[in-house]
């Protein structure tokens, strides 16, 4: 596969974005001025990624990874940083026993989600609210910039996987070489 200038150090550099977005999601506290930390870091880091994506513009999936990214942003954006999700589909999914009616307003430990009622949610369409249940993985809920998210995950794989295994060309002719005729005989 073709190498493009800076793919590997922006790989690279998006992967230690990620996991120190990560980190900061599972040990920064929620509350106070390391809370408004945590949920800054995460706004702007997802910015970031969602920038460094179209590094690889080259491949369509990268678009749909940018696209997926900011359609998270948007309702992220209207509640501090944190994505919206509906109690009542919390609870339904069965998949987070743990929070209860006393979490809506506040942030999920070691999550970047803020349970709220359905009414206080602004872009609801865009917010984590559909339960999916995965083999190996189980239940968990997702947002509309999640799946399209995945796609363009999954489209820059099959995409990069083609042009690793897609045969090259002939070289380009050298001066010498353009200079005899193809039946072989003198120029």
């Amino acid at each position: 596969m073709k190498r493009h200038a800076g793919d590997l150090f922006v790989l690279a550099a998006a992967v230690a974005i990620f996991a120190a977005q990560q980190l900061a999601i599972s040990f920064m506290p929620l509350d106070g001025a390391a809370g408004t930390a945590r949920r800054t870091l995460f706004f702007v880091t997802t910015i970031a990624l969602a920038a460094m994506a179209l590094h690889f513009r080259r491949f369509v999936g990268a678009w749909l990874v940018s696209a997926g990214i900011i359609m998270n942003l948007i309702p992220m954006s209207a509640h501090s940083g944190s994505m919206p999700i509906d109690y009542e589909i919390l609870r339904r999914s069965g998949a987070f026993p743990e929070v209860t009616e006393a979490d809506i307003g506040r942030q999920t430990n070691h999550g970047k989600d803020v349970v709220l009622r359905r009414d206080d949610i602004r872009f609801f369409w865009l917010s984590d609210r559909y339960i999916v249940d995965l083999p190996l993985y189980g239940t968990n809920i997702y947002s509309l910039g999640d799946f399209v998210l995945f796609a363009g995950l999954g489209l820059v794989a099959m995409q990069a996987g083609f042009e690793a295994v897609r045969p090259r060309g002939r070289q380009p002719r050298t001066t010498d070489e353009a200079s005899i005729p193809a039946h072989g005989g003198e120029p």
